[in-house]
């Protein structure tokens, strides 16, 4: 995941992993610049670069505080689009046919299950508790249930 992250934005960008980022940041922008912690997990690197892209692409200024109103809502709106991003619907639909816990889950998407747990509350803040699709029963109550109708 974190490859074709890299791959896709890299005309775009300039994505640089780097071993001496501040303690507590996984990454942040600097102009067209990227940069990602690489001491974190290749799977957490992704989330991050994916979340820093969605940050290039809408966020204005320095959002740095997470005090300040305007830098909370763009925070919220990258992280929703780098849920998008890595794990669409149709992503989660189909990993959950080859999985039997949401460890697994997690593992067939290449993300963190506490990314896909944060990734599961959006949609069922996004979409309610149950949705039908292509004759599918998506159930976010209590983790995910997907079954065929």
């Amino acid at each position: 995941m974190l490859d074709s992250l890299i791959a896709e934005s890299s005309t775009e960008f300039d994505i640089k992993p780097r071993t001496d980022m501040p303690a507590g940041i996984d990454g942040l922008c600097i102009g067209k610049t990227i940069v990602i912690n690489a001491n974190r997990t290749r799977v957490e690197q992704a989330q991050t670069l994916a979340e820093e892209i969605s940050h290039q692409e809408i966020s204005v200024g320095d959002i740095l505080n997470p005090n300040d109103i305007e830098s909370a809502k763009q925070e919220t709106i990258a992280r929703r689009r780098s849920f998008n991003r890595l794990v669409p619907l149709d992503k989660l639909v189909a990993a959950y046919w080859q999985s039997t816990t949401e460890f697994e889950l997690a593992e067939h998407l290449d993300v963190t299950v506490e990314y896909l747990f944060d990734v599961l509350a959006y949609y069922r803040e996004r979409y309610g508790m149950i949705i039908i699709r292509d004759n599918i029963l998506i159930n976010f109550a209590n983790g995910i249930q997907i079954m065929k109708t």
